[in-house]
């Protein structure tokens, strides 16, 4: 089996602080800005590199080395990562090693460990974490917060200067209002690191945090789900995230104990947060919320299943029609839906909004019946059958099969 041989450079100046990590004639890169004490200190291993890496390694079929110090830990919690992986979507990777150069035994950094970076996008996953760990809330979990990364080229595309300034204008008011640093982390990994977004996205947003590793002692990543509906395989999950962690570096999937609703409802006592909410990944021209979209529509019904006010950000209330017209594309946003009808059924609830939304659910959940069974009719066909199919054939069917996450 070949091999990937991957090398990670840094760069240190006045205009703050930008690493590479460089491979056959590709490259990928991570740039950051902000203030001089929340930038990453300088780097002491290459473990970020193994993690940017792993899944294009697994992708291409071809044996990962770091050309540079790896700590053992995350080695060892590589090969269980692969392993899972490869079980999860054999159609996607295949088995590989990794390797480095040298590897570091355990360190700890006892010091920093109640210390963390966190991921911010402005959503509402991302803001509970912030405001529960800001007010100690998370129990023995609690971190305190040395920063916060909102990252440029993951769902805000790095063409779009204007949209992300606008986008990090408000996140940085946001975090403002409880004295919490903003850094600008721009990064070309999700169009050089990355072959399928939604499974890999983990470990793209893993590896732009794990850049604060002798910093800080751990990182914290908003769920998207909770422990009752959670989507395995995808990118984010409490299984596979947690294998990149390191004694001197954990990784902290937060929120799995709180439906997006009761997440929702928790962010009232922080009005800047509500204020200036961004979910919305389809209008990323404006670096706001277009207010029309299903990710939209769906965060105004957490705020009215938990009789809310709807944030000024997402517009006015949706309309029945608009409610009913929603298409679940996903089993993860299936559930999304189906969790805020009974939040709002455990309330009394007794609203306008309801009927419309019971309708939507039903035609998505029949719609999402009859795509699983034409991906099953995939998955039976023999691999002789698959190769002498025509590409236009093959292509529909990969699409219905990615359709399903």
């Amino acid at each position: 089996m070949e091999t990937l041989n991957v090398r990670l450079t840094e760069e240190r100046g006045a205009e703050g602080v930008r690493r590479r990590v460089k491979f056959d004639s590709e490259e990928i890169w991570w740039a950051f800005d902000g203030p001089a004490d929340a930038l990453p200190a300088p780097m002491a291993t290459h473990d970020m590199a193994a993690v940017a890496m792993i899944f294009r390694a697994m992708w291409e079929g071809r044996n990962l080395h770091v050309d540079g110090p790896v700590s053992l830990p995350l080695l060892e919690g590589l090969e269980e990562f692969v392993t899972c992986w490869v079980l999860w979507r054999p159609d996607l990777y295949r088995r590989i090693t990794v390797s480095a150069s040298e590897e570091l035994a355990p360190s700890l950094a006892p010091e920093r460990r109640d210390l963390a970076v966190a991921a911010y996008s402005g959503g509402v996953d991302s803001a509970f974490t912030i405001w529960r760990h800001h007010r100690q809330d998370a129990g023995r979990r609690s971190r305190s917060l040395h920063c916060a990364a909102f990252i440029h080229g993951f769902d805000i595309p790095l063409q779009q200067n204007a949209a992300y300034d606008v986008a990090f204008s408000r996140a940085s008011e946001t975090l403002r209002s409880i004295g919490v640093p903003l850094v600008r982390l721009t990064t070309n990994w999700r169009l050089v690191g990355c072959r399928s977004w939604q499974m890999d996205f983990g470990a793209g947003l893993t590896a732009c945090l794990r850049n604060w590793e002798g910093s800080v002692g751990s990182a914290l990543i908003g769920s998207g789900e909770d422990y009752a509906h959670l989507a395995i395989p995808w990118g984010s999950n409490p299984v596979s995230l947690p294998m990149f962690s390191t004694p001197s570096f954990e990784i902290i999937y937060h929120g799995l104990g709180f439906t997006r609703t009761e997440k929702a409802a928790a962010l009232s006592d922080w009005p800047e947060a509500v204020s200036n909410l961004r979910v919305c990944w389809l209008d990323v021209e404006t670096g706001k919320n277009c207010g029309s979209c299903e990710k939209c529509i769906r965060t105004k019904l957490n705020f009215m299943a938990a009789g809310l006010p709807l944030p000024e950000s997402l517009a006015e209330p949706p309309t029945p029609r608009q409610i009913r017209q929603i298409n679940a594309r996903n089993r993860v946003q299936l559930e999304l839906l189906e969790d805020i009808l009974n939040f709002a059924k455990n309330r009394g609830a007794q609203e306008y909004w309801i009927d419309p939304l019971k309708v939507a659910v039903k035609r998505s959940r029949r719609r999402m019946a009859i795509r699983q069974r034409g991906i099953r009719l995939r998955q039976l066909l023999p691999m002789s059958v698959k190769q002498i199919l025509p590409k236009s054939l093959k292509q529909n069917l990969n699409a219905a099969f990615e359709a399903m996450f």
